[in-house]
């Protein structure tokens, strides 16, 4: 699956730099009312900077899941050995009492001999 996603991936970003290698010589203005009132550009330069935009844009989003994935996994390790924790002193507090018991086992078989 990996390596499909990869090829697909790869041809994505071929086609893309193929249509702005086949607009490079077509000019576009661009419009930013709040920065820049209007930049005649040329085509091919702003596919290519959109599609590297958008490959960081996709970095940057899959880098913030697998982030929130460690953190899951590191929360469930955590739980996991806090339940073994608990198991363990249950477990401690099982053979404490067990050997308590032998014990007044022992001094009541002891103190019905005499």
């Amino acid at each position: 699956m990996r390596k499909i996603l990869l090829i697909l991936g790869i041809i994505i970003f071929i086609e893309i730099f193929y249509f702005a290698y086949v607009n490079q010589g077509q000019m576009l203005t661009l419009t930013y009312p709040p920065i820049i009132d209007q930049v005649s550009m040329n085509s091919g330069f702003v596919y290519l900077f959109l599609a590297i935009e958008g490959a960081l844009a996709a970095f940057l989003i899959t880098y913030y899941s697998r982030l929130k994935l460690e953190d899951k996994l590191k929360k469930q390790t955590r739980n996991i050995e806090k339940a073994s924790v608990v198991v363990e002193e249950s477990s401690d507090k099982v053979k404490s009492l067990q050997a308590k018991i032998d014990t007044l086992e022992i001094a009541l078989k002891e103190a019905l001999k005499k």
